[in-house]
């Protein structure tokens, strides 16, 4: 008598002639369905992929689909079939994996933005122009940080949002200024026009005391231009006031 043991299925939608499966020396797949110009494989894969170690091995796999071929959909359930191990699908492009996006810090939002520079290295990769896979996108935002996001329709709306964006723009990466502007530099530029601003604050206060002929200090200038001590005190350094 055969135990019952809970397995995993992939689908994997593919834009092509069927050739795509004998490139990569992938195995026949345990079904096969084609519509027009596409067409549809289905793998049993022993084991069922619940920890995040095994969710983020799943999606690896999934993402190398998608960078062997054009890939439209993928999808994921369980099975009670008998299946075959991931290691059938070493022949698949692998991921590249050299850069650390989680790290990168340019707001608070790090999943966003580590996605975001995930998929322009993939449209580098591909050639600006062509289109990324959305798929290939998902898989690593899920393989990354789904123990991490609130909810998979958060982290899939960030996803999305991304691919969205890029498609607009023709898959191109824009220039680091105006719509393409990182948040990083969107910050040092904020941060820029800001303190000019209070520089020309501070400046009016003090033509308004030269105009009374009242003192120019430190708590004349504060109390006029509506800022703190320590910044009237940096200005009036700044603008040869004081020493």
């Amino acid at each position: 008598m055969k135990l019952y043991q809970k397995n995993t299925k992939i689908s994997i939608t593919i834009e092509g002639d069927g050739s795509e499966i004998f490139d990569y020396s992938l195995p026949f797949p345990h079904h096969y369905t084609r519509n027009g110009d596409k067409y549809t494989i289905e793998y049993n894969i022993n084991g069922f992929f619940t920890t995040n170690k095994g969710i983020a091995y799943l999606n690896d796999i999934l993402a190398r689909f998608t960078l062997s071929m054009r890939v439209l959909n993928t999808k994921i359930s369980s099975s009670e079939d008998d299946g075959i191990e991931l290691s059938y699908f070493q022949g698949l492009k692998s991921v590249v994996r050299h850069k650390d996006y989680e790290r990168v810090d340019v707001g608070q939002d790090n999943i966003f933005w580590a996605i975001k520079l995930y998929t322009e290295d993939l449209i580098r990769e591909y050639g600006e122009g062509n289109k990324v896979a959305y798929s290939l996108i998902e898989s690593f935002a899920f393989a990354r940080f789904i123990d991490r996001a609130k909810d998979k329709s958060t982290l899939r709306a960030k996803c999305r949002s991304i691919w969205n964006w890029y498609d607009e723009k023709g898959w191109i990466i824009p220039k680091r200024k105006g719509l393409g502007m990182s948040r990083q530099e969107a910050g040092i530029n904020a941060a820029r026009k800001n303190a000019e601003k209070t520089k020309s604050k501070v400046q009016k206060a003090i033509a308004g005391l030269e105009f009374m002929k009242e003192k120019i200090n430190i708590a004349n200038v504060a109390r006029d231009a509506g800022v703190s001590r320590d910044t009237a005190k940096k200005y009036l350094i700044e603008l040869g006031y004081k020493k």
